[in-house]
């Protein structure tokens, strides 16, 4: 009977230490490790925006946090849905287009008449309807969960003229216009008689509808450009031409190009224009 007393005491005081260390007591904090949820994913980008140039580039970076999986697939996107936006690579270099080109909703080119010279006809010439994309976001999203993500907002802006020439009506074919430009300008003739009328040509970045032209002095008049002169060069370069006519008591000597986009930016091509006898 002693024996089974004893037995029985030990049992409870075993019990005892087993629920005082499962934290059994009323307010007692628990003895075991816990583990924590995962931690939550996130992503951020850097730079935050950026103005890049029309064929510029920008390197964006993306910190992950959250996770030991830090890759991201990089995107790009636009409001608008339309036109080109610029591509991104997977180490998040942001290439901007060239130009804007026509958006998936315009269909067919348009078709536009031109004046081809003041003795040859009417021409139809095929434009591709442009479309002014002025902001894209660049998009990082995680790997490890893709309903984390951040985005970056890059303008589209700059200016750049990369070459300046003259269009000429084609003599085999009768209102069509031939136009070649070079990085170093163009020499046009004044008329003794009248004055001379021409297409000038201008190819570069941000030659978008929307830019208007002058010429340094007050002896060349220009015609602003519609928005169906606006076309690309033959290595896709944004391109334009537009009518000038120059007085035929013209100062001889070199002209400067000036340009001007929406966003009231400057851009000049020194001596692009020499006008000779």
């Amino acid at each position: 009977m002693r024996y089974a007393r004893v037995m029985g005491i030990a049992a409870a005081f075993l019990l005892a230490l087993a629920i005082a260390g499962c934290g059994g007591s009323s307010g007692s904090s628990g003895g075991g490790s816990i583990t924590p949820p995962p931690g939550t994913v996130s992503v951020k980008i850097s730079p935050a925006s950026s103005t890049v140039g029309y064929g510029g580039t920008q390197q964006f970076t993306a910190t992950v946090t959250g996770s030991t999986n830090t890759a991201v697939t990089w995107s790009v996107t636009s409001a608008g849905g339309s036109g080109q936006i610029g591509t991104i690579s997977t180490s998040g270099i942001y290439t901007a287009p060239t130009a804007t080109s026509a958006s998936p909703e315009s269909g067919a080119p348009q078709t536009v008449s031109v004046t081809a010279g003041q003795t040859t006809p009417n021409t139809n010439i095929s434009v591709p309807p442009l479309n002014a994309t002025t902001s894209v976001a660049v998009k990082a999203t995680s790997q490890a969960d893709t309903s984390a993500s951040a985005s970056a907002t890059v303008t589209l802006s700059g200016l750049s003229i990369l070459a300046v020439g003259q269009c000429t009506p084609d003599t085999t074919k009768p209102g069509t216009l031939n136009c070649t430009a070079g990085s170093t300008g163009t020499e046009v003739s004044r008329s003794q008689s009248g004055g001379q009328t021409l297409y000038l040509f201008v190819a570069g970045f941000g030659i978008l509808p929307g830019t208007t032209y002058s010429i340094s002095g007050s002896d060349i008049v220009i015609t602003q450009p519609a928005n169906g002169q606006f076309q690309a060069a033959s290595d896709g370069t944004p391109a334009v031409y537009f009518q000038i006519v120059v007085s035929p008591t013209a100062a001889l000597g070199p002209r400067n190009l000036v340009v001007r986009n929406s966003g009231n930016e400057l851009t000049s091509f020194v001596g692009g224009v020499s006008i000779a006898p």
